[in-house]
C-alpha cells in the first residue's frame, strides 16, 4: 500500500472567492493559497450542490445530490434510515434521509480500504459523526469564542451595537420569521448575536466579562499575544502534528477550518492588511433584485435581514463588516500556509493528493444580500484547488464541476473501489471524476456540461446551473433566470425573457431537468 498516495483534505466554512487569484473583488491577499495554486489547478467555475453548511457537506461526502437524498436544509436528519416527513421547527418541513443515513460515505471508503483516516474541525457539519470513519478524529466544530451571557446562557450582544436590533427593518422581518424561524429567533427578539459580533479579538473580546467557546467551554483572552488558541489555530496544530509522524500505511487527513463562518474575530493584525478607507466595496446594483424571480427572493429572506441591518449603521458599518470577513479569509491563509510547511518538510510531500476547498459562497453585500442559501453566483461559486503527484500547477480549468465530484476524483486519484455503495440498496456515486481535467484542463471531460445546485426553503425546491458562459435557474413555480456572464459577470439583468437567449434557455432548462430527473 505504500505507493497509494496520501490524501491531505482542507475545507472552510462559508469561504467565497474574494481571495487573490480567484478572481472576486475585493479579495483578501492569500500568499500561501497562492502556493497551493501554483502546485494544483484551480477550477473557476467549481459550484457548491447546496449552498448551505450541512446539506452542501452531506452530499459532498456522499456524492449523491441533494434532490436524491432528500436533504436539503440544516434540519434534516441526514443520519436517518428511514424515509419519513419530520418538522425542523413550528411550519418547517424537514425530511430523514435513508440514502445518506445507510451509506457509505468518503472518510469510510477510505478506511474500509486500508487508508488510516484522521480529521479535525469541521469536516462533517457535526465534525467525527461516526467513529466508523475515523482511526482518530481530535474533536469537532468550535464556532467561538464569544462573549457569553451566564444569565440567560446564550451569546451576548455587542454592546455598542444594540441599536441595530431595534426598529425597522427587525420589526417587519421579525414579523415574517415569528414562528417560523426559531434557529434565528426567539420569538420577536432576534437572537442570532454570532452574526453581529464582527470585529478584531480585541475589540469583541476584549470587553470583558464571561468568555466561551460553542460547546460551553470557558475561554482566556487578556490580549492577542495572551490568550487560549482559537479553535482554527488548534485545527492546524493537530493537523501539523500528524503529518510530523511516521506512517506506514497511507492516510486521508480532513481539516475542518471553521473561519470565515462568522462570529468573524481574529487578531488585529489581520485587520490591519485592510484599512478601511482603503477598502473596494464589492460591485453592487441598487435595486437588483427587482427582476429576480420572486420566489428565490423569498426564500431565505435573512440574508437581505443581516445586510439591512448593517446597512443601519451606513457604509462605514458595511465596511466594518467586510474588513472582518476579509481578515478571516487572511486569517486561514496563514493556517493553510501551516499546513503546507509541514507537508513540504514531511516524506509525504511528494505522494500526497491535496484538496483545498468550501462548502459555500457567500455575499458580501451583492444584491443587498450578506449571507449563503441563495441561487445566485456569490453564494453558489466555491474555491476549489486539487494537486497532487505528477499533476501540472498553475493550471486553470474553465469547465463547471462541484463538489460532488470529489468523490469519485478521490477514489480514481487512490485507486479505491469505485463504487462504495456495491451490495447497498443506495445509488452509485453521482459526480465524475475530475482527473482527466487534473491531467488537461481543456479537454477529457465525460461529465455534463453544468454544475447543479439546488435548494429548499420558504418557497419550494429550485435548482440552478452553471455552464461556461451562463447562469440559468429554474423555481418550483416555474420562475426563471437566465444571467449571461460574458456580458453580466454579477448577474444583474435576468435575461430569462429575452427572445434572443430563448434557444439558450431552452437547451439549458434541458440539461437542468436531465440532471434533476436522472
Amino acid at each position: 500500500m505504500a505507493e497509494w498516495p496520501n490524501v491531505l483534505f482542507i475545507i472552510c466554512d462559508d469561504l467565497n472567492t474574494a481571495i487573490e487569484g480567484f478572481g472576486r473583488r475585493p479579495f483578501a491577499p492569500a500568499p500561501n493559497l497562492q502556493r497551493l495554486l501554483a502546485r494544483g489547478t484551480r477550477f473557476q467555475h467549481a459550484q457548491n450542490n447546496c449552498p448551505i453548511c450541512l446539506p452542501s457537506r452531506t452530499s459532498m461526502l456522499s456524492g449523491l445530490y441533494p434532490h436524491t437524498t432528500g436533504h436539503f436544509t440544516l434540519w434534516d436528519d441526514w443520519r436517518s434510515t428511514t424515509h419519513v416527513m419530520t418538522t425542523g421547527g413550528p411550519c418547517r418541513p424537514a425530511w430523514r434521509t435513508p440514502l445518506l443515513g445507510s451509506g457509505v460515505l468518503l472518510p469510510q471508503h477510505f478506511h474500509d480500504n486500508g487508508y488510516q483516516t484522521y480529521g479535525v474541525g469541521k469536516v462533517a457539519h457535526e465534525g467525527k459523526t461516526n467513529p466508523a470513519w475515523w482511526t482518530e478524529y481530535a474533536y469537532g466544530p468550535d464556532y467561538g469564542p464569544f462573549p457569553w451571557d451566564s444569565v440567560r446562557q446564550q451569546q451576548a450582544k455587542h454592546p455598542d451595537r444594540l441599536w441595530l436590533y431595534e426598529g425597522e427593518p427587525m420589526l417587519s422581518y421579525v414579523q415574517r420569521y415569528a414562528g417560523i424561524d426559531r434557529f434565528f429567533l426567539d420569538g420577536k427578539e432576534y437572537r442570532h448575536h454570532i452574526e453581529m459580533n464582527f470585529g478584531s479579538l480585541d475589540e469583541i473580546l476584549g470587553m470583558g466579562g464571561e468568555l466561551r467557546g460553542s460547546q460551553g467551554t470557558p475561554y482566556r483572552y487578556a490580549s492577542d499575544e495572551d490568550r487560549d488558541p482559537l479553535p482554527d489555530e488548534k485545527t492546524t496544530a493537530w493537523a501539523v502534528e500528524v503529518l510530523e509522524r511516521d506512517h506506514r500505511d497511507p492516510f486521508f487527513l480532513a481539516v475542518g477550518y471553521m473561519k470565515p463562518h462568522t462570529p468573524l474575530n481574529v487578531p488585529q493584525r489581520f485587520f490591519d492588511l485592510f484599512p478601511l478607507d482603503e477598502l473596494e466595496l464589492p460591485p453592487q446594483l441598487k435595486g437588483d433584485c427587482d427582476d429576480c424571480a420572486r420566489a428565490l427572493v423569498e426564500h431565505r429572506p435573512y440574508g437581505f435581514l443581516m445586510y439591512e441591518m448593517i446597512q443601519r449603521g451606513g457604509e462605514a458599518m458595511w465596511r466594518r463588516w467586510l474588513q472582518a470577513y476579509l481578515a478571516c479569509i487572511a486569517f486561514v491563509d496563514e493556517q493553510v500556509g501551516m499546513l503546507l510547511d509541514a507537508l513540504e518538510k514531511s516524506p509525504y510531500a511528494d505522494n500526497t493528493v491535496i484538496v483545498f476547498t468550501s462548502d459555500n459562497g457567500y455575499h458580501m453585500g451583492e444584491k443587498e444580500y450578506i449571507f449563503k442559501d441563495s441561487l445566485w453566483d456569490e453564494s453558489d461559486q466555491i474555491p476549489l484547488v486539487v494537486s497532487g503527484p505528477g499533476m501540472a500547477g498553475g493550471q486553470v480549468c474553465e469547465q463547471p464541476v462541484s463538489l460532488i465530484d470529489l468523490y469519485p476524483t478521490l477514489v480514481d486519484l487512490c485507486a479505491l473501489p469505485a463504487n462504495p455503495n456495491a451490495g447497498t440498496h443506495r445509488k452509485a456515486l453521482e459526480g465524475h471524476s475530475l482527473r482527466p481535467l487534473l491531467e488537461n484542463p481543456a479537454g477529457g471531460w465525460t461529465g455534463p456540461a453544468v454544475a447543479l445546485t439546488s435548494v429548499r426553503g420558504d418557497t419550494g425546491i429550485h435548482h440552478s446551473v452553471r455552464s461556461v458562459r451562463y447562469r440559468y435557474s429554474l423555481c418550483q413555480n416555474g420562475e426563471e433566470e437566465l444571467y449571461d456572464h460574458t456580458t453580466d459577470p454579477h448577474e444583474w439583468t435576468n435575461r430569462a425573457a429575452d427572445p434572443a437567449l430563448a434557444e439558450v434557455k431552452a437547451d439549458l432548462r434541458q440539461q437542468l431537468l436531465d440532471l434533476v430527473q436522472g
